[in-house]
């Protein structure tokens, strides 16, 4: 029972992730998430743009979402309540998958070879869709804010 909690909540977690990218980091915590599309743009632009890799304000998400995961799995090993410990581990499976995937695999911020020149159909659209969803124009002209689940044009390519 505790795998298939484990398995949930990283599935919930798919939803969670665009929702609050929809409605959170494009919405009133705008002033968070506007340097990562910023420092992408500058990243990708002429080798004249001043880019300058590292933190962004971006990352407090990662405490926005590590927090509560942890605080799962303290009172779940605290109490001895495996179901807490399997959302836990689920949550931060998920975390960790949003890592690879988006830090490393799509932006490069750690340099995985395996990650960053992926041959893997389904992780090219992964990277293609969030890569569309960094072309946009201004806060609304987004229209990726997933990152596991996208619309199947992307596999189509």
């Amino acid at each position: 029972m505790n795998i298939l909690i484990a398995i949930a909540a990283f599935c919930f977690m798919e939803f969670v992730a665009w929702s609050n990218h929809k409605f959170v980091m494009h919405g009133f915590l705008w002033k968070w998430h506007r340097d990562h599309h910023v420092n992408d743009h500058k990243k990708n632009a002429s080798q004249t743009e001043l880019y300058k890799p590292g933190f962004e304000k971006n990352d407090y998400f990662f405490l926005v979402y590590a927090i509560p995961a942890i605080v799962v799995l303290i009172v779940g090993f605290f109490f001895h309540i495996s179901a807490l410990i399997a959302l836990g581990i689920g949550i931060s499976l998920y975390g960790l998958t949003y890592f690879a995937i988006h830090d490393v695999m799509i932006h490069q911020r750690l340099n995985i070879p395996f990650l960053t020149h992926t041959k893997n159909k389904y992780l090219r659209a992964v990277r293609e869709a969030h890569l569309a969803h960094h072309r946009g124009k201004n806060v609304r002209d987004f229209d990726n804010y997933g990152l596991l689940i996208f619309q199947f044009r992307f596999l189509k390519k």
